[in-house]
């Protein structure tokens, strides 16, 4: 059962706005803020908060929709939500909160989409536009699509911890994008050992022109330091049956290969992911990205309709290298109005212990221990090459190791939350073990 959710758990992908905005503060959260989509660049390790804590009690046997969920999550998770039945409906799709739970950090939620009139829905369904009292930070990934009934169940992830408790609160969706398409491995037709020694023009960004951005660039836009990009729209490569996008300029500055691109007004949420790959077939991927917009006097200005990416090729041979991307272009854009009210359980008590170790771009100070996993808490920039190994042992001498990774950094101060593949009893652990360090656990 373990393996089968751990699968389950690594098709998840957290999307990158996510560390966007918690490294850069671009947007600051707020409550009921909607979430934002930028092109997403790069996808790093999946993490997913499954695990809620609390008990689904006599009632759920009361909730047809929840003894649905049941059938779709393993049992081990569902005793651990709370089933909640409400309901809004608008434009012919009815929205159905189904469940839910937080710890001190997150707050998962699971909710139904049933299109009554149509086919709006489908597996690739997204939320775009949606909101949650004292919720930041969003997610949502698709549980399952049921094509006879046009049901999509969707898990919304979001960071509030105890601003949950005990409260009522509004989980309000706005929009949502459905029959996504995808483009794998499309070549970009170009030489790279031409384009190594051929000089190109650049430009400096300043952070306040910038959306996002992922990877390395991230440290220097910390410290406020501008950013040497390409200057924008001198070489337009068009790339086969591709109508959304476009590269916009490419070429090595300091080293780097920067593969500038040109993202369409018209598809709102179309991202992807540009990379090298050697002749076995390797890939090679981008270190960085960054995200702009630019006007129409062609200076750089506040926006996302420009995607930078920059590719650290070192010593390698350019010849043997082919530049390729994965891309995403939705289909649909489905506006409406779904809005439900419902109140939350109070959460487990966290074990907090303390924790001193330096990771190098950070020092931890602290360690919490909840059902859900192991949180480390700390000053400094949490870098996404840091490699942390946690484990935990339990009473019994069995070991299990937390290898998903949700990590926030804001002001310099670092939060990284490890996830377990099954839910922790708390009464049951002995240790917990980060890159070595064992912290004994009371208890």
């Amino acid at each position: 059962m373990k393996n089968k959710l751990k699968e389950e758990l690594e098709q998840i992908e957290i999307p990158k706005e996510l560390h966007i905005r918690a490294k850069l503060g671009v947007e600051k959260a707020k409550s009921e803020q909607p979430r934002r989509t930028f092109k997403k660049a790069i996808v790093f390790p999946a993490a997913a908060a499954l695990f809620l804590i609390g008990s689904a009690g006599v009632g759920a046997a009361t909730f047809p929709s929840f003894n649905h969920l049941l059938s779709l999550v393993s049992p081990d998770i569902a005793l651990f939500l709370q089933p909640i039945e409400t309901t809004s409906e608008d434009k012919g799709i009815k929205m159905k909160v189904i469940g839910a739970m937080n710890d001190d950090e997150m707050a998962v939620i699971y909710v139904t989409m049933q299109d009554l009139t149509g086919n709006r829905l489908d597996k690739t369904l997204d939320l775009y536009d949606y909101t949650l009292t004292d919720g930041h930070m969003f997610n949502s990934q698709i549980v399952d699509y049921d094509k006879d009934t046009n049901t999509a169940t969707l898990r919304i992830q979001a960071n509030g911890g105890t601003n949950f408790n005990n409260k009522k609160i509004k989980l309000r969706i706005s929009s949502f994008l459905s029959q996504k398409h995808k483009h794998e491995r499309i070549k970009i037709d170009t030489n790279l050992s031409e384009l190594k020694n051929k000089n190109v023009d650049t430009i400096s960004l300043s952070t306040d022109s910038t959306s996002g951005a992922g990877g390395e660039i991230t440290d220097q836009l910390d410290t406020g330091e501008s950013i040497e990009i390409l200057k924008p729209n001198e070489t337009i490569l068009s790339l086969s049956k591709i109508k959304f996008m476009h590269v916009s300029n490419i070429g090595f500055v300091n080293g780097q290969l920067h593969v500038q691109t040109k993202w369409s007004d018209e598809d709102i949420d179309s991202h992807g992911d540009f990379y090298l790959v050697d002749p076995s077939g390797k890939k090679i991927n981008a270190s960085s990205n960054i995200s702009y917009g630019v006007d129409k006097s062609g200076e750089t200005v506040y926006g996302n309709n420009y995607v930078e990416y920059i590719l650290d090729v070192n010593s390698k041979d350019l010849s043997k290298l082919k530049l390729m991307g994965d891309l995403v272009s939705n289909g649909n854009y489905t506006k409406g109005d779904w809005s439900t009210t419902f109140k939350l359980h109070s959460v487990e008590s966290e074990k907090s212990l303390s924790f001193n170790e330096d990771f190098g771009s950070w020092e931890a100070t602290k360690i919490t221990l909840s059902s859900l996993g192991v949180t480390l808490y700390g000053k400094g920039h949490f870098k996404d090459t840091d490699n942390i190994k946690v484990s935990v042992k339990m009473n019994n001498g069995s070991i299990q190791s937390l290898d998903s990774l949700q990590n926030f950094s804001d002001n310099k101060s670092v939060k990284a939350k490890f996830l377990s593949s099954s839910p922790l009893d708390l009464s049951k652990i002995k240790a917990i073990n980060v890159n070595g360090t064992v912290i004994k656990v009371s208890r």
